[in-house]
């Protein structure tokens, strides 16, 4: 399986540290957000690893390089439309991924605990799906997030950050198939500066139901502001003991 992960985004609510630094590269306990993510990709066995880049990107290059040191194979696309909302950047990792082959997608900016992934791999039969979390309960995972309304079978009916009435929370993992790509093509026929939100939505009431599969328990954490790392590195501390 491959993985995509996007990191082609200004960060412009992690100013003035994104100004000189991509977010994905900002530190939790003294390691960067993405490194965190090939190791939880890497201890499921995913080692196919495509990360998009843009804002800064030769930065995350040069400190990743070809994944070697990680132990995964590391390729990389420019989204030179980085301004843009993210499917532009899910967009451009489509020539290199297989065509007949799911794919796991994640959000760059986000810290997943290593044993997410091979949880959802090791017990998801089903897919498109969405990780959601059910009882979010961290002020990271919480404000400003993606609300999701699933159905009584867990499906995704709906989806948005102001959708009125929501049972769980996206989490930024995601299994998908080119079925993706086909949804974005279309969707910008008719929209423009779309999110990979607007295409799950439309991939789910059009196209083939999304499984919201719930990963409530495990630590994930979406990190817009600075604010967010001081709390992510305090509670960590606390759960690890680390410095």
């Amino acid at each position: 399986m491959y993985a995509v992960i996007l990191a082609a985004g200004r960060g412009t609510r992690f100013f003035p540290h994104s100004k000189h630094t991509p977010k994905p590269l900002a530190k939790i306990l003294s390691r960067p957000i993405i490194e965190y993510t090939i190791q939880a990709l890497r201890k499921a066995g995913v080692k196919n690893i495509i990360i998009v880049i843009g804002h800064l990107g030769r930065l995350i290059k040069e400190h990743l390089g070809d994944g070697d040191k990680f132990g995964v194979k590391i390729q990389y696309c420019y989204n030179r439309h980085y301004a843009l909302e993210n499917a532009t950047s899910l967009k451009a990792a489509e020539k290199k991924i297989p065509s007949d082959k799911p794919f796991l997608l994640l959000m760059g900016d986000h810290y997943f605990d290593e044993q997410i992934i091979e949880f959802v791999l090791n017990n998801a039969g089903y897919y498109p799906l969405l990780c959601v979390d059910r009882k979010p309960c961290y002020p990271p995972q919480i404000k400003d997030a993606t609300r999701v309304l699933l159905n009584d079978s867990g499906y995704v009916i709906d989806i948005g950050k102001n959708i009125p009435v929501w049972n769980a929370i996206d989490t930024g993992l995601f299994i998908l198939d080119n079925t993706i790509f086909r949804v974005i093509h279309f969707l910008e026929g008719v929209k423009t500066n779309l999110t990979v939100t607007d295409c799950i939505k439309y991939l789910t009431l059009n196209v083939r139901p999304v499984l919201g599969f719930n990963i409530s328990g495990y630590l994930w954490f979406d990190i817009d502001t600075p604010q967010d790392i001081e709390f992510i590195n305090s509670l960590l501390m606390r759960f690890t003991g680390c410095q």
